[in-house]
């Protein structure tokens, strides 16, 4: 089991990225039909409560009082939420008019 990085680790990792190389790998082993790997991607927890409140990063972030960054491993699935974030998420998710209307 990998562990969760730190918010500074995952800074220094993308800052090592070079995008543009990797989305041309990607392309070149989508068109030989050789993908390395195939993702499927799981809208999560956070991003379905995101959703339905119809709020932007900005926003959702805010009310939950974590930086844009945070919601953003959230979302992808690269850190999870506290015990409390996870609740005010469900929130969320069963009603996100009522929360929009008592926290923002």
């Amino acid at each position: 089991m990998s562990r969760l990085l730190s918010d500074k680790e995952l800074e220094a990792r993308e800052a090592k990225r070079d995008l543009n190389v990797e989305l041309l790998e990607g392309v070149k082993q989508m068109l030989a039909n050789n993908a390395a790997r195939k993702t499927v991607i799981n809208e999560t927890d956070v991003a379905l409560a995101r959703r339905k409140s119809e709020l932007t990063q900005d926003q959702f972030a805010k009310i939950l009082g974590i930086s844009k960054r945070t919601l953003e491993s959230w979302e992808q699935g690269v850190r999870r939420p506290s015990g409390a974030a996870q609740s005010l998420i469900k929130l969320f998710i069963l009603d996100p008019q009522f929360v929009r209307d008592h926290l923002a």
